[in-house]
């Protein structure tokens, strides 16, 4: 790659014509903008990316923080997608991604401390959000860019993009309720993400409405196939047993259609299955899983749609713009869609 001063050499003017025609200036003449323009496109010039971001206080560099634990139900096929939507729509605002991981522990600020106070990004998006959230409180004293993907209890009001969890609880206890169900179970991994909660919120407000009682069908287990296959046998041993069962860990899912056919019995027929925006582990499964999803790819795009209004909102106009409002922040349940499967069948 040539660099600034490579550039005026071969071109025989000074280092700040050219950097005066590379930044559009009006003080150089047209000719010599056209000039070093081609020269830069034939030799591969590259700009010192870290001088720019010194002179202009900014990186072009948006950071998502993903969790690293074991077992944590983030780190799939979802948010790949999540990442893939994200990243085309920030590139259309010539913003990059960055991606940095959590190590697991406790401490949900220290990976977040690294990266913003080493100026590292210009925005943040927090991901595996919690009912109290440190980090929101972190971010907003920081006066920090940030949007988080899942929302939380925080009173501090803050840009988030989350799927409408509450829709896809209600609308599956409603549908199972209408084939005839009324031992309606739900599954969960033992995890601390404030959509787990809303989840469970969601199934017990909806269980009351209908007047169908909830206490014996809530049931957490660990995430992943062996925390699953625990959560079938309770299912199975339970006296009187649930004739259907909401799970959101995919892993769970796998494990219970595995244990009901060990048992030599059919999701469908002996235990009607809902998927709660599961990923695609569990979209192969035999016969096919009754399911809510939504677009992952549609919410990253929203994400950063979020993020591009956050960083407006902290850079000075340019002639004849304004700044977007300081007390409006954007606040998306994404849509969900319901997908029939064969899953799901009368009790």
């Amino acid at each position: 790659m040539v660099g600034i001063r490579e550039l005026a050499r071969h071109l025989d003017i000074s280092i700040g014509t050219v950097s005066r025609a590379l930044n559009d200036r009006a003080d150089v003449n047209a000719l010599t903008r056209e000039r070093v323009r081609a020269a830069a496109a034939k030799l591969g010039y590259s700009p010192n990316q870290s001088g720019r971001s010194l002179r202009r206080g900014q990186t072009d560099l948006v950071g998502v923080i993903i969790p690293g634990g074991a077992g944590d139900p983030l780190i799939n096929m979802v948010f790949l997608y999540v990442l893939a939507g994200l990243r085309r729509r920030l590139s259309h605002e010539g913003l990059d991604l960055a991606i940095f991981l959590e190590d697991g522990g406790d401490d949900r600020l220290e990976a977040l401390r690294r990266v913003t106070e080493r100026g590292l990004v210009d925005a943040v998006i927090i991901s595996d959000t919690l009912g109290r959230d440190p980090r929101v409180d972190y971010l907003t004293k920081l006066d920090k860019a940030f949007v988080a993907f899942g929302r939380t209890r925080s009173q501090v009001r803050h840009a988030w993009i989350d799927p409408d969890f509450e829709a896809a609880v209600e609308g599956a206890v409603d549908h199972l309720a209408q084939l005839g169900h009324r031992r309606i179970a739900l599954t969960l991994p033992d995890l601390k993400p404030n959509y787990l909660d809303l989840i469970e919120r969601s199934y017990r407000r909806a269980m009351r409405r209908l007047g169908l009682g909830d206490e014996a069908w809530e049931l957490r287990w660990p995430p992943g196939e062996r925390g699953g296959l625990a959560a079938a046998e309770a299912l199975l041993n339970a006296d009187p047993r649930p004739t259907a069962v909401l799970i959101s860990d995919a892993m769970h899912a796998v494990a219970l259609y595995r244990r009901l056919g060990e048992a030599g019995m059919l999701p469908g027929r002996e235990l009607s299955i809902v998927g709660i925006l599961p990923e695609a582990r569990a979209q192969s499964l035999i016969p096919a899983l009754t399911s809510y999803e939504t677009d992952w790819a549609g919410i990253g795009d929203r994400l950063g749609e979020a993020v591009i209004l956050e960083l407006a909102r902290r850079r000075k106009p340019g002639a004849g713009a304004s700044r977007p409002p300081a007390g409006r922040r954007t606040q998306i349940k994404a849509l969900v869609e319901f997908r029939p499967g064969e899953s799901v069948g009368r009790p």
